[in-house]
Protein backbone atom coordinates (compact mmCIF):
# COMPACT_ATOMS: atom_id res chain seq x y z
CA UNK A 1 0.00 0.00 0.00
CA UNK A 2 1.89 3.29 -1.32
CA UNK A 3 0.57 6.64 0.63
CA UNK A 4 -1.52 8.10 -1.52
CA UNK A 5 -3.86 5.16 -1.38
CA UNK A 6 -3.58 5.20 2.67
CA UNK A 7 -4.61 8.87 1.85
CA UNK A 8 -7.44 7.40 -0.21
CA UNK A 9 -9.10 5.29 2.16
CA UNK A 10 -8.87 7.64 4.69
CA UNK A 11 -10.34 10.48 3.40
CA UNK A 12 -13.10 8.12 2.62
CA UNK A 13 -13.39 7.34 6.04
CA UNK A 14 -13.50 10.78 6.98
CA UNK A 15 -16.68 11.42 4.88
CA UNK A 16 -18.33 8.68 6.30
CA UNK A 17 -19.32 9.62 10.18
CA UNK A 18 -21.02 6.68 10.87
CA UNK A 19 -18.14 4.36 10.24
CA UNK A 20 -16.14 4.15 13.68
CA UNK A 21 -13.74 1.27 12.83
CA UNK A 22 -12.36 0.04 9.08
CA UNK A 23 -9.93 -2.92 8.45
CA UNK A 24 -8.40 -2.82 4.83
CA UNK A 25 -5.90 -5.54 3.92
CA UNK A 26 -4.34 -5.52 0.41
CA UNK A 27 -1.81 -6.96 -1.14
CA UNK A 28 0.06 -8.71 2.46
CA UNK A 29 -1.01 -4.85 3.82
CA UNK A 30 -3.05 -4.39 6.71
CA UNK A 31 -4.50 -0.61 7.01
CA UNK A 32 -6.52 0.02 10.45
CA UNK A 33 -8.55 2.88 11.11
CA UNK A 34 -10.58 3.94 14.43
CA UNK A 35 -12.19 7.34 15.45
CA UNK A 36 -10.73 8.49 18.54
CA UNK A 37 -13.64 8.62 20.96
CA UNK A 38 -15.17 11.94 21.96
CA UNK A 39 -15.39 11.01 25.81
CA UNK A 40 -12.68 11.71 28.13
CA UNK A 41 -9.85 10.52 28.12
CA UNK A 42 -8.21 8.23 29.22
CA UNK A 43 -10.90 5.63 29.44
CA UNK A 44 -10.12 2.96 32.09
CA UNK A 45 -10.73 -0.83 30.61
CA UNK A 46 -9.94 -4.52 31.56
CA UNK A 47 -6.75 -5.30 29.91
CA UNK A 48 -6.26 -6.86 26.50
CA UNK A 49 -7.76 -10.45 26.27
CA UNK A 50 -5.23 -11.70 23.94
CA UNK A 51 -1.39 -12.03 25.20
CA UNK A 52 0.98 -9.97 24.32
CA UNK A 53 3.29 -10.70 21.09
CA UNK A 54 6.37 -12.94 22.39
CA UNK A 55 8.87 -10.20 22.41
CA UNK A 56 6.78 -7.96 24.03
CA UNK A 57 7.30 -7.29 28.16
CA UNK A 58 5.22 -7.71 30.86
CA UNK A 59 4.60 -8.28 34.17
CA UNK A 60 1.12 -8.89 35.51
CA UNK A 61 -1.75 -6.28 35.43
CA UNK A 62 -4.71 -5.91 37.57
CA UNK A 63 -7.47 -5.40 36.20
CA UNK A 64 -7.71 -1.05 36.88
CA UNK A 65 -5.79 -0.28 33.98
CA UNK A 66 -5.25 2.21 31.48
CA UNK A 67 -4.35 0.85 27.32
CA UNK A 68 -2.00 3.46 25.86
CA UNK A 69 -2.82 2.86 21.98
CA UNK A 70 -1.32 4.23 18.72
CA UNK A 71 -2.65 7.72 17.30
CA UNK A 72 -0.95 7.27 14.06
CA UNK A 73 0.62 4.50 11.90
CA UNK A 74 4.43 4.25 11.57
CA UNK A 75 7.09 2.71 13.23
CA UNK A 76 8.13 2.61 16.75
CA UNK A 77 11.33 4.32 18.45
CA UNK A 78 12.79 5.26 21.76
CA UNK A 79 10.56 2.88 23.70
CA UNK A 80 10.29 2.96 27.94
CA UNK A 81 10.68 0.09 29.82
CA UNK A 82 8.31 -1.96 32.04
CA UNK A 83 7.65 -1.30 35.26
CA UNK A 84 8.78 2.46 35.75
CA UNK A 85 6.54 4.86 36.96
CA UNK A 86 5.18 7.22 34.79
CA UNK A 87 3.72 11.18 34.78
CA UNK A 88 0.69 12.53 32.96
CA UNK A 89 1.74 13.95 29.42
CA UNK A 90 5.75 12.05 30.08
CA UNK A 91 6.95 10.47 26.57
CA UNK A 92 6.49 6.74 26.40
CA UNK A 93 8.09 6.24 22.23
CA UNK A 94 7.50 8.21 19.34
CA UNK A 95 6.21 6.97 16.34
CA UNK A 96 7.80 7.93 12.77
CA UNK A 97 5.32 8.82 10.00
CA UNK A 98 7.41 9.52 6.39
CA UNK A 99 9.99 11.24 8.86
CA UNK A 100 7.85 13.45 11.04
CA UNK A 101 8.42 12.21 14.72
CA UNK A 102 4.73 12.35 17.04
CA UNK A 103 5.63 11.50 21.03
CA UNK A 104 3.56 8.70 22.46
CA UNK A 105 2.52 10.41 26.22
CA UNK A 106 1.18 9.15 29.04
CA UNK A 107 -2.64 9.78 29.66
CA UNK A 108 -2.47 9.47 33.46
CA UNK A 109 -0.19 9.14 35.98
CA UNK A 110 0.84 5.47 37.65
CA UNK A 111 2.83 2.25 36.75
CA UNK A 112 4.06 1.17 33.19
CA UNK A 113 3.40 -2.71 33.33
CA UNK A 114 3.20 -3.80 30.15
CA UNK A 115 5.14 -2.86 27.04
CA UNK A 116 3.46 -4.24 23.87
CA UNK A 117 5.94 -3.05 21.56
CA UNK A 118 9.53 -3.39 20.50
CA UNK A 119 12.34 -0.50 18.86
CA UNK A 120 11.56 -0.25 14.80
CA UNK A 121 8.56 -2.23 15.07
CA UNK A 122 6.01 -1.14 12.36
CA UNK A 123 2.77 -0.32 14.44
CA UNK A 124 -0.65 0.57 13.19
CA UNK A 125 -3.75 3.04 14.36
CA UNK A 126 -5.32 2.26 17.06
CA UNK A 127 -2.98 -0.59 17.77
CA UNK A 128 -2.23 -1.27 22.01
CA UNK A 129 1.43 0.02 23.01
CA UNK A 130 1.00 0.05 26.51
CA UNK A 131 -0.31 -0.40 29.62
CA UNK A 132 -0.30 1.90 32.79
CA UNK A 133 -2.31 0.92 36.02
CA UNK A 134 -3.62 4.03 37.54
CA UNK A 135 -1.24 5.48 40.24
CA UNK A 136 -3.81 5.45 43.69
CA UNK A 137 -5.41 8.74 44.57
Amino acid sequence: MNHEQIEGFAALFTEAPCLTEIEIRHEGATLRMRRATTGPLPTLQPSPATPPASSALSIPAPTNTCVVTAEHVGVIHSVVEVGILVKSGQVLAQIDTMRLLSDCKAPLSGKLVEVLITEGQPVEYGQPLFTIVPEES
